[in-house]
């Protein structure tokens, strides 16, 4: 059986010290984290905080894969772009590392965005939470159609509004001083 040593796990983990681990932790502590402080906050209206929670939490979980994932495709392409040469371990190492770098890059960008677009209706009707909305008043009252302005394009109405006219909150000094 082996020892529990902290030494070797640092050692592990720092040997590949790309840029998919330090993404990978911030999202395991916001995923964690983030739906605590929603739902601890007592000002807010419970479903809201519920909604709010499950949607971080949902996020964080649909952007761990995806930021492994991507890390992984972006480095099986870097024998295509090393060059050729003496050194070539280097060269596909520091390669690899930047294309991980960038495959976090396009997770963060576009692939985690995507996927929770997707993913989020879904997982909210499987924990029966549903978007907090103002209550919509409904006018039952119809609307009187003018036959006139009716035939009359748009365009050519004139709208009855005020113009809007701000006083800055400051006042202005009266003029450039030198």
């Amino acid at each position: 059986m082996s020892k529990f040593n902290i030494t070797d796990i640092c050692k592990k983990i720092g040997a590949k010290n790309g840029a998919e681990n330090v993404v990978v932790a911030v999202a395991i502590f916001k995923g964690i984290f983030r739906p605590i402080f929603t739902m601890s906050d007592k000002k807010q209206d419970p479903k809201s905080k519920k909604y709010a929670a499950i949607r971080e939490g949902a996020t964080e979980l649909i952007a761990i894969p995806s930021y492994l994932c991507m890390a992984k495709l972006a480095e099986h392409f870097a024998p295509k772009f090393s060059p050729k040469g003496k050194e070539i371990g280097q060269v596909l190492s520091n390669t690899k590392t930047t294309l991980g770098f960038f495959g976090v890059c396009v997770a963060a960008l576009i692939v985690i965005p995507g996927l929770c677009n997707l993913a989020m209706p879904s997982i909210l009707k499987l924990f029966k939470v549903n978007k907090p909305a103002e209550p919509k008043k409904v006018d039952t009252t119809k609307p009187e159609i003018n036959p006139v302005a009716s035939a009359v394009p748009k365009t050519f109405q004139t709208i009855n509004t005020s113009p809007n006219v701000y006083k800055p909150t400051v006042q202005s000094a009266g003029g450039l001083k030198v």
